[in-house]
């Protein structure tokens, strides 16, 4: 009987000493779960009334970078014309016929037109390096041209560098900008073995580089 008694005894002492670290340890717990969970409340009612002051879908513009805009613009406004456009970096390719007469490296009027046109459009694209390219065919130059530009890279130098002179003096823009490259007849886009391909090689391209 008495070892009854002393059995029962730890036993309620046992389960008093452990209802008493439950209760210690559980109602810390309670308390922080329960501040959680009205920070969390919180936390949702500012991103409910954000999602209510927040424009609509439908009225939300996105702004396409410039050159963009200049690619368009220049395929939709000038006939005659290539452009390339690979990320940031535009290439206009301009036909020679349609800038010089033959024989020539003075501008015509209908080439000074186009490249007023031209250059007007890429203006918009601001603090940019502007690279101008001549290239010609492979036919040797003859006759009195001969004597001032005995080959082709000094055809194609001259004809880039009155572009350049043309974008600076009737165009306005900065010559810091700008450069002149002549490639003669060694970077053609199709073979010269017919007067068309020799017709497409014979050609002026604006080079827009990247910042």
């Amino acid at each position: 009987m008495r070892r009854d008694i002393a059995y029962i005894v730890i036993i309620s002492l046992l389960l008093v000493g452990f209802g008493y670290f439950y209760i210690k340890d559980y109602y810390p717990l309670k308390s922080e779960l329960l501040e959680y969970k009205e920070e969390n409340r919180t936390l949702i009612s500012v991103v409910n009334e954000l999602r209510r002051d927040a424009p609509r879908e439908d009225s939300i513009s996105v702004e396409l970078p410039t050159e963009n805009y200049v690619a368009e613009d220049l395929r939709d406004m000038i006939d005659g014309i290539e452009v390339e456009q690979v990320r940031e970096e535009i290439s206009i390719t301009l036909p020679g016929k349609k800038l010089f007469p033959p024989g020539s490296v003075e501008l015509s009027k209908d080439g000074k037109e186009m490249l007023f046109k031209i250059a007007s459009i890429i203006k918009e694209i601001e603090d940019r390096k502007i690279i101008i390219e001549g290239h010609t065919d492979n036919t040797q130059i003859a006759g009195s041209l001969r004597k001032e530009y005995p080959t082709n890279w000094d055809l194609s130098a001259k004809r880039a560098i009155n572009v350049v002179k043309y974008l600076i003096s009737e165009v306005g823009i900065d010559p810091k900008r700008l450069a002149a490259i002549a490639y003669g007849e060694y970077h053609p886009i199709t073979p010269n073995a017919t007067a068309e391909g020799r017709d497409r090689n014979r050609r002026i391209v604006i080079d827009v580089l990247s910042e």
